[in-house]
């Protein structure tokens, strides 16, 4: 059997799966001081902040601090903007990152879909 199948670029939209993480920040240092943003979405490559007004367009790359219940989980990240959604939202890459980072990063989101999975099966165990 002998079969193709193309992607086209434009449509690829996520390489991994996103989760919510309740308490997630990015931090970043602007002319004005640091300023915090809502993680809307996390995954293992990439993220979503919100950010009304947007200062961010496609392309801009950036140095931020990812912080967890107002504590830093991972300093010094790089990302790139990926894509700027009307409502706010700016979809983002992780750039450049070393292995800790990555390991620590996985960690995190392993352990959100494991306790996302929990609370699935208890509410239908009480159904």
């Amino acid at each position: 059997m002998d079969f193709e199948i193309k992607v086209d670029e434009e449509d690829k939209l996520r390489q991994a799966y996103r989760t919510r993480v309740p308490g997630l920040d990015i931090r970043i240092n602007t002319k004005n001081g640091p300023r915090d943003f809502p993680v809307s979405d996390i995954s293992a490559s990439g993220f979503a902040f919100e950010d009304n007004p947007r200062g961010y367009s496609a392309g801009l790359e950036f140095t931020f601090d990812l912080m967890l219940s107002k504590k830093l989980f991972l300093g010094e990240l790089k990302g790139k903007v990926m894509r700027v959604l009307d409502r706010g939202i700016i979809g983002c890459n992780f750039q450049a990152m070393d292995r800790r980072q990555e390991i620590k990063l996985d960690k995190l989101v392993l352990e959100v879909q494991k306790r996302l999975i929990e609370l699935r099966k208890a509410k239908r165990a009480a159904e």
